[in-house]
């Protein structure tokens, strides 16, 4: 059986990204290694930053969809400016550099975090020259018919050293393993349940030439069929407009007149004209709304920044931590005791908000000064905000009326449809085009049902290799599933149904699970775990599996079985990254005690920017001290 080889991440290096306290060096523990913060601090930007580092912006499956009687694929990626949203200041200069290896060899890449951009790439200490552009560009030309030299761009020529040095058929298989197996991310999405996923876990039972040629038929037949249904449309609309009987023109006498298609024709461009109004409008509108977000974020950046200068000033260190604490919500007119409405307080800057004592505060600033800017901004932050529900009222209201004349404009075109018709405007060579359509309708169909027959064929051969090398990877999943489950519990993994009707059938003490809802939460995402990891360790060698928070979601009873079905992963050669929420944690404890000298620690509450002193009572937290020491 064919080995796959996957990316065994050593170290990543990110600079100039404000997000952290650059330069943000990190070597990671070939075992586990574990990314602590709270939340809003960015465990999961430096996650997704780490998958980028490898495989760019791409974060799915090749989408396709027919248009204009031509198949259009695209590769979905992260919005255009992800990692650059996320600095406070930008900086073009913003980037971040992994080393890892893959099979036998050594990568180093370089990427932009400013826009998305392959910088540089070095494989065995080799930098590989090409065409720089950013990736939006090179996905424009790598699905369009308008650049025949694709190879000459340095994001193509790494992807091939990719595929070279994986073993995988093609990129974009070696992308969705990366994205939709080894990163189970805390939206909890399942992939075992998803027969899509079941066929691209299948495929890697195949020999590469019979994957490549049973993707392809199975793109044709799509695109056929898309085709055939489209053509058939089109000779219902004509049968709709003509009537049934397309051989001879109506001779029934109209009972309009040239009048009433005028008319008509000047009812139908006056509503034209209504609906290009509203739509220019409506576009107004939404550019407003855009600006009022991004007027609004730019107040909030500058609020963070004058309560951070006066937090700095206020002494003594306790009074500030209280002060934290407590004058949000008096701000806010509400009692941080009882949290009931209260007739507004006035704060002054210099005396105690509780005994309204004057406090000693250092003089570095004009502390006045700042509480009136602070007031300002905050006016003006409500002020945005109140704008912003008001414009989405008027947007609405006019995607209402836009709604409500398209309608009546559907209404008036068919009427219109009906006087040509009577009145025989209507073109005469329409027949001809209906004969044309079902010419080619004919035509689709016969290559639909040729390319079905191929599939057919491919289908009896690849269920061979299926059915001899799927008995082994049950083994291997059972393994998992038995780790977390428990040993009392029976579990059975069928494979059902033959070629592109294939899928897992799991039963549980001898009961079919036929959907994620007929088991506990628990079960649900170890069962999920156990099939990704099994999936990571027959086909693939040094491979890596990414979790987001795993204990947020188990059940207390299973975390000790956890930690054995992780370590499984682990021994067998295999690298574990989690994220950790700053709370006790059972689960993390016992696999940092497993692993004690061989895990690595990536501390955002020592690295991130946005960590605030309130968060040094997380400090004493017997987690916290547990991992440090």
């Amino acid at each position: 059986m064919k080995i796959y080889c996957l990316p065994k991440i050593k170290e990543l290096h990110i600079s100039n990204y404000d997000l952290y306290i650059c330069p943000f060096d990190v070597e990671f523990s070939e075992k586990i290694n574990l990314v602590f913060g709270t939340n809003g601090l960015g465990k999961t930007t430096f996650l997704n930053i780490m998958q980028y580092a490898v495989i760019g912006p791409y974060i799915g499956k090749v989408q396709s969809r027919n248009w204009k009687e031509q198949q259009k694929l695209k590769r979905p990626t992260f919005e255009k400016y992800y990692f650059r949203n996320r600095m406070r200041e930008e900086s073009d200069k913003a980037e971040v550099r992994v080393i890892f290896y893959l099979g036998n060899d050594k990568y180093e890449v370089i990427h932009s975090l400013y826009e998305h951009r392959l910088k540089k790439v070095f494989i065995n200490n080799e930098e590989i020259s090409g065409e720089n552009v950013n990736y939006d560009t090179y996905e424009k030309k790598y699905f369009g018919q308008d650049d025949q030299n694709i190879d000459r761009y340095l994001i193509d020529k790494y992807h091939k050293h990719l595929e070279k040095s994986s073993n995988f058929p093609d990129i974009n298989a070696f992308m969705l393993m990366l994205t939709e197996i080894m990163f189970f991310t805390e939206s909890r999405d399942l992939s075992f349940w998803n027969q899509n996923m079941t066929k691209l876990i299948l495929s890697k039972f195949m020999p590469t030439e019979k994957y490549f040629e049973y993707d392809e038929v199975q793109k044709l037949i799509k695109k056929y069929d898309s085709q055939e249904r489209l053509t058939s449309y089109k000779m219902s609309m004509i049968k709709e407009f003509l009537g049934e009987d397309l051989s001879e023109k109506n001779t029934i006498k109209s009972q309009y007149s040239l009048e009433d298609l005028q008319s008509i024709d000047n009812n139908i461009s006056e509503k034209k004209k209504r609906i290009s109004k509203h739509e220019q409008e409506l576009s107004k509108k939404e550019r407003e709304s855009k600006q009022n977000r991004i007027d609004f974020e730019s107040v909030g950046k500058q609020l963070l920044e004058i309560e951070q200068q006066w937090y700095n000033n206020v002494f003594p260190d306790k009074y500030q931590k209280i002060y934290n604490k407590y004058v949000p919500s008096i701000l806010a007119d509400v009692c941080p005791f009882c949290g009931e409405n209260h007739v507004n307080k006035i704060l002054e800057v210099d005396k105690c908000f509780y005994c309204n004592k004057s406090i000693k505060i250092r003089k570095n600033i004009d502390l006045n000064r700042l509480e009136i800017e602070r007031k300002n901004l905050d006016n003006e932050k409500r002020r945005l905000q109140n704008n912003y529900s008001l414009i989405n009222k008027e947007i609405l209201k006019i995607k209402k009326l836009l709604s409500e004349e398209n309608k009546e404009l559907f209404k008036v075109i068919e009427k219109q449809q009906k006087i040509k018709k009577t009145l025989d405007l209507t073109s005469n060579d329409n027949f001809a085009k209906y004969q044309q359509l079902e010419l080619k309708k004919q035509e689709y169909h016969e290559l639909l049902e040729q390319t079905k027959q191929r599939e057919k064929k491919l289908a009896l051969e690849i269920d061979a290799y299926v059915l001899d090398r799927f008995q082994d990877y049950s083994t291997v999943f059972k393994k998992y599933a038995y780790s977390f489950l428990g040993n009392d519990s029976n579990v059975r993994l069928e494979l059902v149904g033959k070629s592109d009707e294939a899928f897992f059938k799991f039963f549980l003490n001898e009961t079919e699970r036929e959907s994620e809802m007929t088991l506990s939460e628990s079960q649900r995402i170890f069962v999920d775990m156990a099939y990704r990891l099994a999936t990571l360790e027959f086909f693939h060698k040094d491979s890596y599996f990414i979790s987001e928070t795993p204990d947020s979601t188990l059940d207390y009873f299973f975390e000790t079985n956890a930690v054995k079905t992780f370590s499984y992963f682990i021994d067998s050669g295999n690298t574990l990254f989690m994220s950790a929420n700053a709370r006790n944690s059972r689960l993390i404890n016992l696999l940092v005690e497993r692993y004690k000298k061989e895990y690595t620690l990536i501390n955002l509450l020592e690295k991130s920017t946005l960590a605030q002193k309130q968060f040094d009572e997380i400090k004493q937290l017997e987690f916290y001290s547990f991992l440090e020491e």
